[in-house]
C-alpha cells in the first residue's frame, strides 16, 4: 500500500466513516462498489479539490500523487444528496468548483473548504444537513440492517432506486462482498466466508469478488488496502 489510512466514526448519522490518507507514492487504486455517496477534500501542493462521487456498481481505479492529504466521507445507506439525481451521479466522479481557495460550490451554494480537519468537516455535514442537501432515506437502512419494513416489495425498490440507484438485490450484493473482503483480510478461510456469507460455493465468492471489488479471494487476502 503506497498511502497510509486510518478512519473514524462521525456523529453524524448521515455518515458511515471519515477516513483519511496521505499519498506517499504515485500510484492507482481499485475502489471497490459501494453502492454509497462519497464526498472527498484533497490538500495538494499545487491547489485544493473537492470531488462527489455517486453510488457506484463496479470497481473504479482511483490514481494518487505523492504528497497529497485526503479526507474521504462515505455517507451511510439511504443517505443521499438532494440537489441532484441519482442516475445522473451513478458511477461517476465529478470535480465541484472553488471560485476561490476557500470556498467550494455545491447545489447552488458556496461552502467553506474544510480541508483534512475533522472539526471542520463534522460542522460542514450538519451544515449540509440543516440546509436539507443531505437526506437518509430510513427504508434503505432498515432494509439493509434486517429490520422489518412493512412496505410493499415494489415500494422498497422505489426506495433503494431513489438513495442509490440500485436494486435492493444489487445493493445487498455489494454489502455482502465488501463483508466478505474484510473477513478474508482478518484471515477467514476462503471456503469458510463463502459458506458462512451465503454464497452457493467458492465458484460463487469469486465471481461476485471480482465483479464487484476487482480482486479474487486469493488477492483479497494478501491486499493490504482498505475495501
Amino acid at each position: 500500500m503506497s498511502f497510509l489510512y486510518e478512519e473514524r466514526t462521525s456523529p453524524s448519522r448521515f455518515v458511515d466513516v471519515v477516513w483519511h490518507t496521505i499519498d506517499t507514492t504515485d500510484g492507482t487504486y481499485v475502489a471497490s462498489a459501494d453502492a454509497r455517496w462519497d464526498l472527498i477534500f484533497t490538500v495538494t501542493g499545487h491547489g485544493d479539490r473537492v470531488l462527489l462521487s455517486g453510488p457506484s456498481s463496479q470497481p473504479t481505479v482511483v490514481h494518487y500523487t505523492a504528497g497529497n492529504r485526503n479526507l474521504g466521507i462515505r455517507f451511510a445507506a439511504g443517505a443521499y444528496f438532494t440537489h441532484v439525481p441519482v442516475e445522473a451521479m451513478r458511477d461517476r466522479t465529478v470535480t465541484l468548483s472553488m471560485p476561490s481557495p476557500a470556498r467550494f460550490d455545491l447545489g447552488g451554494s458556496l461552502w467553506p473548504f474544510p480541508g483534512t480537519d475533522d472539526d471542520r468537516v463534522d460542522a460542514l455535514l450538519e451544515s449540509l444537513a440543516d440546509r436539507g442537501l443531505l437526506a437518509l432515506d430510513d427504508v434503505v437502512d432498515s432494509a439493509l440492517a434486517g429490520r422489518p419494513v412493512p412496505l410493499s416489495t415494489r415500494t422498497v425498490e422505489r426506495h433503494f432506486t431513489h438513495a442509490t440507484g440500485m436494486s435492493p438485490r444489487r445493493v445487498r450484493q455489494i454489502a455482502r462482498a465488501r463483508e466478505a473482503v474484510g473477513r478474508l483480510q482478518h484471515g477467514t478461510g476462503i471456503a469458510d466466508v463463502a459458506h458462512a456469507l451465503g454464497y452457493a460455493d467458492q465458484s460463487h465468492l469469486t465471481r461476485d469478488l471480482k465483479r464487484l471489488t476487482g480482486y479474487t479471494p486469493a488477492q483479497s487476502q494478501d491486499r493490504d488496502e482498505p475495501v
